[in-house]
């Protein structure tokens, strides 16, 4: 039986393996500068061929680094997702699983691990762990914020522009995490649909995939007609939208993503001026996606690529430029490690995540999938995820037709789950055996239903 670290080097959350030495002498270490938007779709940018907006900070970014397209969060939702990008851990290991939660004790955090290495580190922004704001671990904190990004970026877009120009002179690790575009939520709830609509002309078209599958897993339909909590209420609301409200929902989304693009720029512009864009790797994520109304869905909280799949880029000193990577892939648990690589500082053991590293400096990953989890208000409810080179697999734990399994390279859409279908059976039991193999190698607790024994 595999071992923890040899299940790690060759699969999941898994990977090719540590790639550089942590001995690198302490006046070479570079500079991080993380950027954070919130609920941001892997597509939502003009450098991912999506021409109903333009993000020329995230294109000048992509640009000179590496974007990668086939990127996901642990959890699509804001406090477990952000668990694990502060840990490298999944969540069933951070112990945040719903909103709200703070990461455990005894699981070091990344603020924790690179003021412990002498670096500067600061904060601002979002933090979610628990609160939304305030309380942040291993962080000096710059500037809190506000609910809505429309209130909180542009001054945190400021107060960092600010920090920069004024950095310290030994290396930092400084942290812009903006709310937008998480405004979105506040839409959905002040459009219930069926209303007139002031320009449609200038709308993008409706998703492809807008119809709702009869046979979607029972735990994912009954988050739709739920109303549990805000998110639910959201998708509620997004049901009765008919297609002119779709398309009007996707055109303010994509204006709001604009609208952090140009805090993001603020900041970059900010690095320019300070000198320390040579010596400073730059990483812009979001925490995870927005549903785009495919599926009929709107926010977060399901597995479908529109809000589990995230932009993730990479640049600075060391990682190729202007270079999209379509077949690596990667996981916001992997950025823990892969920070520590750049800055010659020995992780702690047994992440789940990986360094990005041997990827951004066009060397093999090595990795045959990652993982992602999910809970519907409790754990009677609950889901977990692989994502294969060419499939993706979802299971919960309860209800009827508790599994999905898509070919995405034929079915980016997702609009036909093969799990009930003969001729993928096979590729079905491949995938509940990569879930039940990381399942006991993470130390996972999940249940699979009785019905995939088989």
């Amino acid at each position: 039986m595999m071992n923890r670290r040899t299940f790690l080097q060759t699969s999941t959350v898994g990977s090719a393996g540590a790639s550089s030495a942590f001995a690198q002498n302490a006046v070479d270490r570079p500079n991080f500068l993380f950027v954070i938007t919130d609920q941001q779709t892997h597509n939502a940018m003009s450098c991912a061929a999506n021409p109903w907006l333009k993000t020329p900070a995230m294109d000048s970014l992509a640009e000179r680094g590496t974007r990668f397209s086939a990127a996901y969060c642990t959890y699509p939702v804001c406090s477990p997702s952000r668990g694990s990008i502060f840990t490298g851990r999944m969540p069933h290991e951070t112990g945040v699983r719903l909103n709200g939660q703070a990461v455990k004790q005894g699981v070091t955090t990344l603020g924790e691990i690179f003021q412990a290495a002498g670096y500067e580190t600061a904060y601002g922004g979002k933090w979610h762990l628990p609160r939304s704001f305030g309380g942040v671990t291993g962080f000096k904190e710059v500037i809190g914020g506000h609910g809505l990004g429309a209130r909180m970026d542009k001054p945190l877009a400021e107060a960092t522009a600010q920090w920069l120009r004024n950095a310290p002179k030994r290396p930092f690790f400084y942290v812009a995490s903006f709310m937008n575009p998480h405004d979105v939520c506040d839409w959905i709830r002040r459009h219930p649909g069926s209303r007139q609509h002031s320009d449609p002309d200038r709308y993008p078209p409706p998703p492809g995939n807008m119809a709702v599958d009869p046979l979607e897993p029972e735990a994912v339909q009954f988050h739709r007609r739920a109303g549990y909590d805000l998110m639910s209420q959201g998708i509620g609301i997004a049901s009765s939208w008919r297609r002119d409200d779709v398309r009007h929902y996707l055109h303010d989304y994509y204006r709001m993503v604009e609208d952090v693009d140009r805090c993001v720029g603020q900041v970059l512009q900010a690095l320019d001026d300070s000198g320390l864009r040579e010596n400073t790797i730059v990483a812009f994520i979001s925490d995870h996606g927005e549903g785009l109304g495919g599926h009929l869905w709107a926010q977060k909280a399901a597995f479908y690529e529109e809000s589990a799949r995230i932009p993730l880029i990479l640049a600075g000193p060391g990682i190729r430029a202007g270079h999209a990577d379509f077949l690596s892939l990667a996981s916001l648990a992997d950025l823990v490690p892969t920070f520590c690589d750049y800055a010659g500082i020995a992780p702690p053991a047994g992440l789940s995540g990986v360094s990005l590293r041997p990827a951004l400096e066009g060397k093999p990953l090595g990795r045959t999938f990652v993982a992602g989890e999910l809970i519907y208000q409790d754990s009677t409810r609950e889901g977990r995820m692989i994502r294969t080179a060419r499939h993706k697999y979802v299971v919960f734990n309860s209800g009827a037709r508790p599994e999905q399994l898509f070919d995405l390279e034929s079915d980016p859409g997702e609009v036909l789950n093969l799990a009930m279908r003969e001729e993928a059976r096979q590729e079905l039991i491949q995938h509940r055996a990569l879930l039940r193999a990381w399942i006991r190698q993470t130390s996972d607790d999940f249940q699979m239903p009785v019905e995939t024994q088989g």
